[in-house]
């Protein structure tokens, strides 16, 4: 089940025809995938309810999408659908775009790794 409802991503696109519905789906489930690896939390669609603490799925980084989190995946699907060619000008590590990564802060986990991890 996708984050974002894909009548809201379309209108975002402004496409209102059906013909790229099969790959306006496969950069919206790239564009969600991207902003959930960044913020390494589960993020759960709108109106899904949190597992509670007795509940086996339950993991304390687990939310809902966000307002901010969905303009998030907006961008990033709309820099995919009109950006299809790798960026010649693109060096080394190719971060998010500023406003990406500007409304994902504030949900992103920094998780620290015990001494066991790192040797």
């Amino acid at each position: 089940m996708p984050l974002v409802n894909p009548v809201i991503v379309k209108r975002h696109l402004r496409v209102d025809f059906d013909d790229n519905d099969s790959e306006i789906a496969m950069y919206q489930a790239a564009a969600e995938s991207i902003v959930v690896e960044y913020v390494d939390r589960i993020v759960l669609a709108e109106g899904v309810a949190l597992p509670g603490p007795d509940d086996e799925n339950y993991d304390e980084f687990t939310m809902n999408i966000t307002p901010a989190i969905t303009a998030a995946i907006l961008l990033l699907v709309g820099d995919l659908y009109e950006n299809r060619e790798a960026d010649p000008d693109a060096t080394g590590n190719v971060v998010l775009p500023k406003a990406v990564r500007s409304l994902l802060a504030p949900w992103r986990v920094w998780r620290t790794l015990d001494e066991k991890e790192v040797c």
